[in-house]
């Protein structure tokens, strides 16, 4: 009996190991599974008259095996997915329609749906965008940044999140203000690739503008990241332009189960810094104490400061040993400011727990 229930608990692990084994092999990142004609779809400037408003998302399989959709979740009730629940084959492609209701007022919406696809890591995040007004606008009233014979909605574009060595791409639009066809180029940083469409843009018409950020491109950058991009019309560049601005942290997406396991864990010994009443023109220099509980080295990529006083001492990247630390030093400059404050050091790292964590700096600058 003893035997048996040896022989069985054996087969039992064996069935286990290889049936992680296969999960591991089989769950892989996006791109090596599935491919989207966009994962963005802006509506534009619509009315409330217009009724629902719905798109199309078009998911193409490019793995070696049959796929099928989960499930897809909308971030609100006004916001209707409809999806096929068959298997799609490899080099087969399927629709996601989405519907928004349009009914919620005049303002602008931005609304996300999560797509879960078998044999992908991470669900696929897909948006919709638009802006509802209750009458029809005219190019002056929706467009205020002028740059010469063209204008912008905003010159700021939030790219979110990219992992490190891959790409992300927003959408915006550039209208032409004067009474003629306007040809556009772009003059772009080295990581930024911008396409405009239709171009030259007809008078009194907009185009739409894809703007690709590649961080395999140009120089390494980590944490917050801001891409300059310039519009130059009819061979006359205009003065500003658009920034795209973007949180760069590393790519997990290809690591195994046994490599997470074994990852960097970042601590800190404490997250805040009380520096209590500060007299204004006070130079102050302290320190905080970054650990390392994992299995492998944790790297301090970057610290970002947010506030007006803080800034880091420490030469960036900083490196930790498994159960090591090291120190930071930072620079406190009460120069700036009256009364309570406080400036936040985010640190950027390779731990997949933590790729992102904060340190907090308060004082009271007084006379």
């Amino acid at each position: 009996m003893k035997k048996c229930a040896i022989l069985l608990l054996a087969a039992i692990l064996s069935i286990s190991v290889s049936a992680y084994a296969q999960s591991e092999k089989q769950s892989q990142p996006e791109d090596k599974v599935v491919s989207f004609d966009t994962k963005s779809y802006d509506f534009g400037d619509v009315l409330l008259s217009d009724g629902p408003l719905s798109c199309k998302f078009v998911m193409t399989n490019i793995s070696n095996s049959p796929i099928v959709i989960h499930n897809v979740v909308s971030s609100c009730g006004c916001t209707v997915p409809d999806y096929d629940k068959k298997p799609i084959e490899p080099g087969k492609s399927t629709s996601i329609e989405v519907t928004y209701s349009n009914d919620q007022g005049p303002y602008p919406f931005n609304k996300t749906i999560t797509v879960y696809v078998s044999g992908v890591n991470r669900p696929v995040v897909l948006k919709i965008k638009g802006v509802v007004h209750e009458r029809k606008k005219s190019l002056e009233e929706l467009y205020t940044q002028k740059m010469g014979p063209v204008a912008l909605r905003s010159r700021t574009i939030d790219m979110g999140y990219i992992a490190q060595g891959r790409r992300k791409s927003e959408e915006g639009e550039l209208a032409n203000m004067s009474d003629k066809p306007v040809k556009v180029t772009v003059a772009a940083d080295e990581a930024v690739s911008v396409t405009v469409s239709p171009n030259p843009i007809p008078a009194r018409t907009v185009a739409r503008v894809k703007y690709l950020v590649n961080t395999s491109n140009g120089p390494k950058n980590w944490g917050k990241t801001s891409y300059k991009v310039s519009f130059v019309t009819d061979g006359t560049r205009q003065n500003g332009g658009v920034t795209l601005n973007t949180t760069i942290n590393d790519d997990f997406d290809n690591m195994t189960k046994r490599q997470m396991d074994n990852a960097p864990v970042v601590k800190l010994e404490s997250t805040y810094s009380e520096l209590k009443e500060v007299h204004k023109g006070t130079v102050l220099r302290k320190n905080f104490k970054v650990m390392n509980t994992g299995a492998s080295e944790l790297t301090v990529h970057k610290i970002d400061v947010d506030g007006d006083n803080a800034k880091v001492l420490t030469k960036m990247p900083v490196t930790v040993r498994p159960g090591g630390s090291a120190t930071v030093d930072f620079s406190f400059d009460a120069s700036k400011g009256d009364g309570e404050t406080i400036n936040v050091l985010t640190l950027i790292t390779n731990s997949v727990s933590k790729p992102q964590v904060n340190f907090f700096v308060t004082a009271n600058i007084v006379k």
